[in-house]
């Protein structure tokens, strides 16, 4: 577990944000009763704090945000003979919205971004495991071999195989960390193993079992994104392509036709148009591409 030394999208130095956030925890437990699913998120993140010591320096750090830009456009207004106040009011309860759902959401980020770069080596580094397993090495001597190379998930089989050596045993330190990892196919493997233990039953068979369904999931997923290519392929054609081009000959053609003057804003407009649509365009396929 890590503790976090620097809040996102806070104005303010971290040792003050924490400093007042310990004396308002009564008002943070208020506040992470609204976000039930704070506290899976803070572990599978690995951040030590509990919902409500987050919840209580995400708001302080919205409250402190908010009165700094509030004081710092209320002092240019003075500076400068202007009534700014309205408009200091207005910025700071923005900010405070949004800097409080910056924080309070962010943990859900990190485990977003944590599950995807573990479920890029979960296929191949269960495969190893279940090699290891079926040829008669011991299930801890496996999930040693596995605890490097394979990036994310070796570091969650790190900290299984640590709590191991620490004194834990093997079916509390499974699941365990089948409770904490922010991956739902890493739970399912951790879950048949820690159902194999418990039974006695054969831990290899369990995995093998497991691995055939996720990469049965893959394929499925491989192929679901290769059906959505087709209208994908279809709507960038038209509005990157078809749009632009008969948009701009038809344009110029009403124009002419009504005696209007082109504006030279119009065509620039138009590029700048182009160029968002396709980086836009580009990272929403980026995104639901599957990772192989």
């Amino acid at each position: 577990m890590v503790e976090v030394k620097t809040i996102p999208f806070s104005l303010v130095p971290y040792p003050l944000t924490a400093a007042i956030a310990k004396r308002i925890k009564g008002v943070g437990n208020f506040i992470s009763e609204f976000f039930p699913g704070l506290e899976d998120e803070l572990a599978q993140s690995d951040y030590e704090y509990d919902a409500r010591e987050y919840a209580a320096i995400a708001g302080t750090a919205s409250i402190l945000n908010a009165l700094f830009l509030f004081a710092l456009i209320v002092g240019i207004g003075y500076l400068s003979e202007t009534n700014m106040l309205f408009l200091a009011s207005l910025i700071a309860i923005i900010i405070f919205l949004s800097t409080f759902a910056t924080i309070i959401y962010y943990p859900q980020l990190v485990a977003t971004k944590k599950m995807r770069l573990i479920e890029d080596n979960l296929i191949p580094a269960s495969r190893q495991l279940y090699i290891e397993v079926k040829s008669g090495v011991p299930l801890f001597n496996a999930m040693i071999s596995i605890s490097t190379s394979y990036g994310e998930v070796s570091e969650e089989f790190k900290k299984i195989v640590s709590r191991i050596n620490g004194g834990v045993s093997e079916l509390d330190a499974i699941s365990e960390a089948s409770k904490q990892s922010p991956s739902f196919k890493l739970r399912r493997i951790l879950w048949q193993i820690s159902n194999a233990l418990k039974v006695g039953s054969d831990v290899g068979t369990a995995l093998e079992t497991t691995i055939d369904g996720l990469t049965k999931d893959k394929m499925d997923d491989i192929e679901k994104y290769a059906h959505e290519l087709s209208p994908w392929t279809m709507i960038y054609m038209m509005m990157a392509v078809i749009v632009p081009s008969l948009g701009i000959t038809i344009l110029i053609v009403i124009i002419s036709i009504i005696n209007v003057p082109i504006t030279s804003i119009i065509f620039p407009l138009i590029i700048i148009f182009l160029i968002v649509f396709q980086l836009v365009f580009l990272n929403l396929i980026k995104t639901r591409r599957p990772r192989v």
